[in-house]
């Protein structure tokens, strides 16, 4: 590029409302604008731009609105996806709970020495499914439980 000449860009094309314009505020560039509604002003909401430039950009603007819901919604998605537990976690719960069953069953069940012997092993804070492996052998039913 040769330092001597200068790029003029193009002149932008005015789109908003003579009355948004005026106003300097924002303007939605429909036919009437919102702002021009809101003050009540329908009437007097006129362009200088042709009406296929106004669009042009109207829609540009509501590209780079939608692109960034579509962000904002990707966002959620990963967001709620990395809250969901995993299927491990899940699959760690169902053994936890079938060793609770176990162990609830024997202290329902179970003879007044087993019960005694699974409470002592509790309050000394023995893992649950490492107390239902043993509770289960116990009474007779090691192949239908497996943590």
């Amino acid at each position: 590029m040769d330092v001597g000449t200068s790029h003029k860009s193009k002149p932008r094309a005015t789109a908003s409302c003579h009355p948004c314009r005026a106003r300097k505020v924002k303007c939605n560039r429909l036919s009437p604008c919102e702002a021009c509604i809101t003050r009540g002003i329908q009437e007097e909401c006129r362009y200088s731009a042709p009406n296929e430039d106004r669009q042009a950009i109207a829609q540009a603007e509501m590209i780079t609105e939608l692109r960034g819901k579509v962000n904002q919604i990707r966002e959620q998605i990963g967001q709620r996806l990395a809250d969901r537990p995993s299927f491990d976690d899940l699959e760690e719960e169902e053994e936890e709970a079938a060793a609770m069953e176990i162990v609830y069953s024997a202290l329902r069940l179970g003879s007044e020495d087993l019960v005694w012997h699974i409470v002592g092993r509790i309050r000394n804070g023995e893992d649950l499914r490492d107390l239902a492996k043993d509770v289960a052998r116990d009474i007779g039913i090691e192949d239908d439980f497996s943590v």
